[in-house]
């Protein structure tokens, strides 16, 4: 991987160059028969599923994926003292999708390593495909599994639109959802707890994470359940998750449930504004889910310890 074509990439494109670039997606990616589609991006050369009218259409179009916000969550957590100003560490990649987080992490030289969870089998097909288009098999690894609260096997539901947002799927009875999820085709896919791994199975040592970054569609409450042992012991370790109250209840995570799991974990979490950050005690978060408990609205919130 030449990180300087990387660098390269216009990845703020003008409406001219939007608009080719969608009729492009349309005509030579998305109305052929299922395929692997390959472009350039910020965050390195991807494959995604040609099918994926979400991320994959966002991949061709914007060139893509989250960077402006990735780099902007990283100067506020090297500001604040969390991560330094070179490569340094493990980022755990949670819900790490086809990998694009992580790879734009990595060649970007923000940390050493990454490990990516990724519970959807075609999804982590794709994963283990980009950690080789971008040569990053000595610092990237896909992991085939969910992190949740228990070990077993969960149902997963799949998403026939967006493929980043297929979702763990609550035991028993499914309501009728803002997005259709009671007519999902259902899976099943291997849990575990972060508390459950070692090290041996990571590959590394617990003290090299600097980082835990989350997205996984409603089930970050599930997943801090399972990790109340790794970040209690190290609470310098932040966790920038997705956070998306409609889709953390759908979980059986409840409202006083989630405030409670971070309140025993964390003193406070910071949000990006327009042009600045603010932080926040924890207490407040409670405000926010409020706020925010629409099913179309969400935001990214790094949940952290100052102290």
């Amino acid at each position: 991987m030449n990180i300087q074509s990387v660098k390269s990439v216009n990845f703020h494109p003008g409406k001219l160059l939007r608009l080719g670039r969608k009729i492009a997606w349309f005509f030579t990616v998305y109305i052929w028969p299922k395929h692997d589609a390959t472009v350039l991006t910020r965050n390195g050369v991807l494959a995604f599923n040609s099918k994926d009218k979400t991320t994959g259409r966002i991949l061709h179009v914007y060139r893509n994926h989250e960077f402006d916000e990735m780099t902007r969550y990283v100067n506020m957590l090297r500001k604040e003292g969390f991560l330094k100003q070179e490569a340094d560490g493990v980022v755990l990649d949670v819900g790490g999708y086809i990998g694009m987080s992580s790879t734009g992490f990595l060649l970007d030289g923000v940390f050493e390593k990454s490990i990516a969870f990724e519970p959807s089998p075609e999804n982590y097909r794709l994963l283990k495909q980009n950690i080789a288009h971008n040569d990053l098999q000595q610092r990237m690894t896909g992991l085939n599994i969910a992190l949740s609260d228990s070990e077993g096997t969960l149902e997963f539901e799949l998403s026939n639109k967006n493929f980043g947002d297929h979702r763990i799927r609550k035991s028993g009875e499914v309501e009728a959802g803002f997005y259709d999820e009671q007519d999902r085709q259902v899976i099943k896919v291997p849990a575990k707890t972060l508390d459950s791994l070692s090290e041996q199975e990571l590959g590394i040592s617990f003290d090299q994470v600097r980082l835990i970054w989350m997205d996984i569609q409603g089930h970050e409450g599930k997943f801090l359940k399972g990790a109340q042992t790794f970040l209690k012991s190290h609470p310098a370790v932040p966790v920038a998750m997705e956070f998306w109250p409609y889709a953390i209840k759908r979980s059986g995570i409840s409202r006083e449930e989630f405030l409670s799991l971070v309140s025993g974990m964390f003193d406070g979490y910071y949000l990006l504004g327009n042009d600045d950050y603010q932080y926040f005690e924890v207490d407040q978060i409670g405000d926010l889910f409020d706020k925010e408990d629409d099913p179309e609205r969400g935001s990214t919130v790094v949940f952290a310890n100052r102290k």
